[in-house]
């Protein structure tokens, strides 16, 4: 399936612009639209006013898909933001860059804020509590969080009481997860097959091929294909499994008083057996009206979790040999499922239960953020923020000596880790506004700190004496394999900041900031720098000459430039610390040693910049039925924080240096439109597209700096690429000639064997062949929402699609060249009667890696186009409701990840967002919900 970025776009505009005139919405939508606030830091403004790139996500949007961490729910919905679901094991958390990539080993991840409290995490957030997200893409929106909004900022607002009678709400689901899409192993014929190609593959002339006896003589491998004992391990070890989310809230108060609060439960069974997520979660928000100049309150939640995870068995499905029995009579997992076989240990060991693996993690989590909000003459509030996240967790882990994870070594082992975080911000922010006609000015000065500690314990043994303890117990274990460690860290930044916002008759604005950061992280003498911004809009629609243009209801020009930092290395980054080990002996009696620690410290070390132009467009037609929102951005990121490799002779492997430069340029698109309002059906369609190119600009020496396959840093090229050998296909038997001419360590080419691409062209095949394969990062992102009501029924659609990037598939080097055990089922290998292009020919004894330039096979085009999401509903009629005492209920349905199309052939057993990997692949999911207010 090849879809191109001119068609996508074709399709969805066609569609965005399917225009219906019959009903138009009153003047007042238009006016309502623009005068929503907006959140941006440390304050509100009118979405007429912003002068930034931000994009604002609603409550009703975020509550669409079923899922654990609300982060998942903007995939697609916010351009410029690029996620992932980072794997498929409950629990897991969303990979999420803002405008692509900056830093080489500087944090790229953004900054969330919390109510105001910096430094949380979404996934720790109930879905139904969140009013709004906020997200801040430009420098100019970003810059008065300095570096920790370097990458770009996520605000989450969270639901409050408002005045009137208690509002008592349900939100739930309960549904299905499952019907994963996994590559099948070779089996029955097909197993067969391969081996017996092998083989042949083998045979010199006039030789014939043996017996399967011959052929089949491992340890009662022969006996088990006689008897038909085929075994599919993926489809055992997969499950489909449920997932379930309740949650009541109360909401109301007086004009005074107002208060909410929520109660929480998630469960999420994952595809394997004993894995799972459970989370209860309590909000409490309250504000109080202490006197007229005077408002205070809390923003606080609660939350305990448990996840129960294994050692994922997938890597050994696909590898061990598909035969054998893998229950005894009893219906027991056999441990050798070989008859005869002790060397193949059975995919299901660890289903037998938790005293064979176990690795849960219980934790507790705390918010709090309270504020007090003083206005003691007119325009001039002064706002105090004090908050703090705290959380503890324990992770402990038993592996038996006949687990997955232990099956080397063969004997038990037993570990607990105990970690406790503390983190505190603390801001203060005095705004002033003044309003003199055709002059409106807001003025904003703060300061802010953040602290945050974090210690850790570990200790950990080998032959746990009884297996039942688990890891409860570990004076039970050997006592010289008993090790205990502890660590620290800490970390603290202290920020100045002021903004001054300006309109001259709402249609010229202005906005300049500057902020001063302090990270503690960074080296003496270079802890401070400044980050400035400045932005401008000109509401064009406003102008007298524009009123002619009747159907034009805003248009507004943006343009902003600002500067932001990133101190985000690892703490003590810049100091050099000692490791003591007694490796030292005068005679017969041990002293103490010191050494350096592997990465050395630089006194020197400093922010790395990253200065950011951004101009736009906000525009909105026919009484806002449509609107849309166009960006255009280019980042210089300079001194970056990099890593760098020293000589051995050094006697330390790494510092951390202000070295080199990246740059991003982008355009991203923002479109909605309402297709039909009729008086019992109406259509509206959102699009947002993104595309990002991001580079190196230089590196030390202006060279590339050339590592593994996956993280070669390379001049002109983005910060995550792949670098290696370029396949071009399988040689065929008419190119013999061509093929014996190209040599890979003395040994030339035939037939069957990977064609590379000889870079050089010097006949040989060497590192130097190797080149720029791709990345990770795409071309090009699209979402597209449509929603559809008629009468009491709504039926949403969400497509998403992410193309151009480069995967690295783990599972497609699973092929297994010689038969012996076992391996995925859609390898097309070559066979002079088959002349595929997907896979060499089979060779007796050969493992992959030993083909000839056999990394270039494990890169592939990761594009994929997806049915995100689809639900149905229906909302009971207020007249049929209120009889009962019901405000509103609706019953709905959702079902997610439901279909998927891979450019790659080469993924048509895969999920492709999984982005490769052979672990945790991803499931769809089918939900039924109900939504209800009393």
């Amino acid at each position: 399936m090849r879809i191109s970025l001119t068609m996508l776009l074709t399709i969805c505009c066609a569609l965005t612009y399917a225009q219906d005139t019959t009903h138009h919405p009153p003047d007042s939508m238009k006016v309502r639209d623009l005068n929503e606030t907006v959140v941006i830091g440390y304050g509100v403004v009118k979405k007429r006013d912003l002068t930034g790139a931000v994009y604002t996500v609603k409550k009703d949007v975020i509550m669409q898909a079923p899922v654990a961490n609300a982060l998942e729910s903007l995939q697609g919905r916010v351009p410029g933001m690029d996620i992932t679901r980072s794997n498929g094991t409950p629990g897991s958390n969303a990979d999420v860059l803002i405008r692509g990539t900056r830093s080489i080993a500087g944090s790229n991840g953004p900054l969330y804020i919390i109510d105001g409290l910096q430094g949380g995490s979404m996934s720790y957030l109930n879905p139904s509590d969140i009013e709004s997200v906020e997200v801040l893409k430009d420098a100019s929106a970003t810059a008065i969080y300095g570096s920790q909004g370097a990458n770009g900022v996520v605000i989450i607002t969270t639901k409050k009481g408002k005045p009137g009678k208690t509002k008592v709400s349900y939100n739930g689901y309960y549904g299905a997860n499952g019907y994963t899409q996994y590559p099948p192993p070779r089996l029955g014929e097909s197993y067969l097959q391969l081996r017996r190609e092998a083989w042949r593959a083998s045979l010199n002339p006039g030789e014939t091929l043996p017996d399967d006896a011959t052929i089949f003589a491992n340890a009662g491998e022969y006996d088990a294909i006689q008897k038909g004992q085929w075994v599919n391990w993926v489809d055992l070890l997969l499950h489909n499994s449920s997932q379930q989310s309740h949650s009541v809230s109360l909401s109301g108060g007086t004009d005074k008083t107002k208060a909410f609060m929520s109660f929480g439960y998630y469960r999420e069974n994952g595809a394997l057996k004993y894995t799972n997520l459970t989370r209860y979660s309590v909000r409490l928000n309250l504000d109080q009206e202490v006197s007229r100049f005077a408002k205070a309150g809390i923003q606080s939640q609660i939350n305990y979790t448990t996840l129960n995870k294994r050692k994922d068995p997938m890597s050994v499905a696909l590898s061990t040999s598909p035969l054998g029995v893998p229950y005894d009579a009893y219906g027991n997992v056999k441990v050798y499922p070989v008859a005869g076989n002790t060397n193949t240990l059975s995919p299901l060991t660890d289903d037998r239960g938790p005293e064979v693996a176990t690795d849960q993690t219980i934790g507790a989590t705390v918010f709090m953020n309270g504020y007090l909000d003083l206005k003691p003459i007119r325009g001039l509030t002064f706002r105090s923020n004090l908050g703090t996240f705290i959380s503890f967790n324990r992770v402990g882990i038993y592996q038996a000596a006949t687990s997955l994870n232990r099956a080397t070594d063969g004997t038990s082992y037993s570990e607990v880790t105990n970690g406790n975080t503390r983190y505190y911000n603390w801001d203060n922010v005095l705004t002033y506004n003044l309003d003199k006609g055709d002059h409106a000015i807001t003025i904003t000065a703060l300061s802010s700190y953040t602290h945050k500690d974090a210690d850790t314990s570990n200790a950990y043994g080998i032959r746990q004496a009884l297996g039942t303890q688990l890891f409860y117990n570990l004076n039970a274990t050997e006592v010289t394999s008993r090790t205990i460690k502890s660590n620290y860290r800490g970390s603290a930044t202290m920020s100045y900041a002021a903004r001054i916002n300006y309109a001259y008759k709402g249609r010229y604005l202005l906005q300049l900031s500057e902020r001063i950061d302090g990270a503690s992280r960074l080296a003496v003498g270079h802890k401070w720098a400044g980050f400035p911004s400045v932005s401008a809009a000109w509401r064009v629609s406003d102008e007298t000459f524009m009123h002619k243009l009747r159907n034009l209801d805003d248009l507004k020009l943006r343009l902003s430039y600002g500067v932001a930092g990133n101190s985000g290395i690892a703490e003590y980054g810049t100091q050099s610390g000692l490791t003591q080990a007694n490796n030292i002996s005068f005679g017969e009696i041990p002293a103490p040693g010191y050494t350096f620690n592997a990465v050395i410290g630089n006194t020197t070390l400093g922010w790395e910049l990253s200065a950011t132009t951004n101009a736009g467009v906000d525009m909105a037609f026919f009484n806002s039925r449509i609107s849309a929102s166009i960006d255009a951005y280019n980042t210089k990121t300079t001194k970056l924080l990099l890593l760098r490799n020293l000589p051995v002779s050094t006697g330390v492997s790494s510092v951390y240096q202000n070295i080199g430069s990246t740059n991003n340029k982008g355009i991203e698109i923002a479109l909605t439109k309402v297709n039909v309002v009729q008086k019992n059906f109406k259509w509206t369609s959102t699009l947002t597209f993104t595309t990002n190119r991001e580079k190196i600009v230089n590196l030390v020496g202006d060279k590339d700096m050339i590592q593994q396959e996956t993280n070669s840093l390379l001049i002109g090229h983005p910060v995550k690429s792949f670098f290696t050998y370029q396949k071009l296909g399988i040689w065929q038997t008419d190119e013999a000639g061509k093929a014996a001419a190209l040599s890979m360590g003395g040994t030339p080419f035939k037939p069957g064997t990977i064609k590379v691409a000889d870079q050089n062209h010097d006949s040989i095949i060497n590192d130097n062949d190797r080149t720029y394969l791709g990345s990770p990062v795409p071309k090009w992102t699209i979402g597209f929402q449509h929603t559809f009501t008629y009468r009491a029924f709504d039926l949403g659609l969400f497509f998403f699609a992410r193309w151009g990037q480069m995967a690295y598939g783990e599972f497609l080097g699973r092929y297994n060249p010689s038969g012996e055990g076992g391996g995925p089922a859609f390898p097309d290998y070559w066979t002079p009667e088959h002349p595929t292009n997907d896979y060499p020919r089979p060779k007796k004894g050969a493992k992959f890696g030993d083909y000839a330039a056999y990394q270039s096979m494990l890169y592939i085009d990761g594009s994929y186009f997806k049915l995100k999401n689809v639900t149905l509903g229906y909302t009971l009629p207020r007249a049929i409701s209120s009889r009962m005492n019901i405000e509103h209920l609706r019953i709905y349905a959702t079902a997610s990840n439901i279909f998927t199309k891979a450019r790659s052939h080469l993924f048509n057993y895969y999920d492709p967002e999984r982005g490769g990997s052979e672990s945790s692949p991803l499931n769809k999911q089918v939900v039924v919900g109900l939504n209800v207010d009393f």
